[in-house]
């Protein structure tokens, strides 16, 4: 038996033909079967409507016009208009139709034909990595990326990309180096590859080409192997470790490029980068054939690089300042940025608004304007200012204000330093010299007050004044006795009287000047210049009997003088007491 639901019976129903409004089987043999066959639900809907629309038909009734204004309507225009410009892109190429300013400078009209990834495996490994038309973000403006359209074959005209973010598929470094052509840059690959220090060539280099030939900051996008793209995500399934050694690789490779100015304050998984397939840039790729894994990058680079710490060494190279100048300028413009971002958050000023990028830019500014009055050329300064902005205004948490780190501050002083041990003691004879100098700061103010005041000197006062402990006080009585000494030394030489020869009156005063300059301390001698122990001319005769007074005393505390061995000018009563020191 033969049983075909949807073709067991048919109905006639055009009136024209005969035995019209009747049941026919296909098969006679069914006709004598009680079961004729079997309709499942779909097939019962699609006779069902078809049923309806032959009913309508037969009535005669008009078909509703659609709304043009509609959604539907626009939705149908737009799939038109698309179909036609991508249709017009691959028959007529890209067009510049008239000279505009893009991606950061004017670029006259042009007209490229054909896609770039027809016959480049490599650029047709890319465009996998882009998420699907509708989806992808591109724009001709790195600071504001969008949907630019549905479809994925015009969004990869943009100057800008943003890749899948959840699926890291490629490594990009940025780079601030300006090459005399692209064989040039491709040569100092080379070099470092030769050198061990990379394990490949860049598989992707975009970057600008000017008419003069030079090449202007170029990316350096790695690719993975297909199918191992690194899983980024909130899922609780998403393995941290993968993601972290995915960070030090890019770390590593960094500072594997830092020669050539390679930009460590750029993220490394925000997957935005210079497209290789618009025609606005010039792209190389030149590896083809080695694709290492995450792996096999890891056994090449040094995957325990800080960000940090590379910002300050590519602020380093780039300025040509040397590492300890270089960063002990960066420490200087970072507190006083860290300074500005806070003050520009709690006042809700206006450069807090729009991108990072943006406030890059007004941090910039804000800190050319304060090193100004350093004593440094503007432009070695400049690389230290861009990385020190970029760098802030990357990490700007408004939440962590307050409580901010200053890592890597003594990046100059453990440079090379592979050892934890060493790292440590030199870290911590750093800190005890600072604490020491500002001790001894606190000391030496409060000594020549009270000496201006003719009060009682002792180690125990100087100690609770200045808020330190009695055996700092007593470790550093001696050098404060000889800094506050100076200081009367020079006062007296600026007040002598008139000589004859002016040559050896210039040469006194430029020796009581340098006496008075390595006599102070680091950081104490604005201050300590300022304050005059001696201050009124006519009370020169006291402040004379002073000094010998407290050198006799010193010579006495000594033993180097015995108590009737003072000098016959000097009272024997005197309106200053010196305690004893032990």
């Amino acid at each position: 038996m033969i049983v075909n639901g949807s073709d067991a019976i048919v109905k006639t129903t055009d009136p024209m033909q005969t035995d019209a409004g009747r049941a026919t089987y296909l098969n006679p043999d069914l006709a004598a079967h009680p079961l004729l066959g079997f309709e499942t639900r779909y097939a019962e809907a699609r006779r069902r409507a078809a049923e309806a629309k032959a009913k309508r038909k037969a009535s005669g009734r008009d078909r509703k016009v659609p709304d043009p204004y509609s959604a539907a309507a626009r939705f149908g225009h737009e799939a038109i208009e698309l179909r036609r410009a991508v249709r017009d892109r691959l028959e007529n190429g890209y067009m510049l139709p008239f000279g505009q300013k893009i991606a950061g400078r004017w670029r006259s009209a042009f007209v490229e034909n054909g896609l770039r990834s027809e016959d480049n495996p490599i650029l047709r490994l890319f465009v996998t990595l882009v998420p699907k038309g509708g989806k992808a973000r591109s724009s001709n403006d790195k600071a504001t990326l969008d949907i630019q359209s549905r479809s994925k074959l015009l969004t990869l005209d943009y100057a800008y990309i943003e890749l899948n973010k959840e699926f890291l598929g490629a490594i990009r470094i940025d780079c601030d180096g300006i090459f005399a052509s692209p064989q040039h840059l491709l040569h100092a690959l080379g070099e470092l590859v030769r050198d061990g220090k990379l394990p490949c060539l860049p598989h992707i280099i975009v970057g600008d080409l000017l008419d003069d030939g030079t090449y202007h900051r170029p990316h350096f996008i790695f690719l993975l192997p297909p199918g191992t793209a690194v899983w980024k995500s909130d899922d609780k399934r998403c393995r941290g470790d993968i993601v972290r050694l995915f960070l030090g690789v890019s770390s590593g490779l960094t500072k594997a490029l830092l020669p050539l100015g390679a930009d460590p304050a750029a993220p490394a998984t925000t997957m935005r980068m210079k497209n290789p397939l618009s025609p606005l840039w010039h792209t190389l790729t030149p590896n083809r054939h080695t694709m290492p894994t995450l792996s096999d990058y890891a056994e090449w680079v040094d995957t325990r690089s800080s960000r940090e710490a590379l910002v300050r060494q590519a602020a380093a190279v780039q300025s040509g300042m040397g590492l300890k100048a270089s960063n002990i300028t960066f420490n200087t413009l970072r507190e006083r940025g860290v300074a500005l971002l806070i003050d520009w958050h709690f006042k809700a000023d206006a450069c807090m608004k729009g991108p990072r990028a943006a406030l890059a830019n007004h941090l910039h500014t804000a800190l050319e304007d304060h090193a100004r009055t350093m004593e440094l050329d503007d432009t070695r300064l400049s690389y230290v200012i861009a990385k020190v902005a970029d760098r802030l205004a990357l990490d700007f948490d408004p939440a962590k204000l307050q409580g901010g780190k200053n890592r890597q501050r003594l990046l100059h002083i453990v440079d090379g330093m592979t050892n934890v041990r060493d790292r440590q003691r030199a870290g911590a004879e750093y800190s005890q010299d600072i604490r020491r100098e500002r001790s001894l700061e606190k000391l030496v103010e409060v000594y020549a007050a009270m000496l201006n005041r003719s009060e009682t000197l002792s180690p125990e006062k100087l100690a609770s004044r200045a808020g330190v402990s009695r055996s700092t006080a007593y470790r550093h009585l001696a050098a404060c006795q000889q800094i506050c000494a100076n200081r009367c030394i020079v006062k007296k030489v600026g007040i002598a009287p008139c000589n004859d020869n002016p040559e050896q009156q210039q040469g006194a005063m430029a020796d009581g000047e340098s006496l008075c300059r390595n006599a102070l301390p680091e950081g104490t001698r604005g201050k300590a210049c300022d304050e005059r122990v001696c201050a009124q001319p006519n009370a020169e005769d006291d402040d004379l009997r002073v000094i010998e007074e407290r050198e006799t005393w010193i010579a006495m505390q000594e033993g180097r003088i015995s108590g009737s061995q003072t000098h016959l000018g000097i009272s024997a009563v005197s309106d200053i007491v010196f305690d004893s020191c032990p």
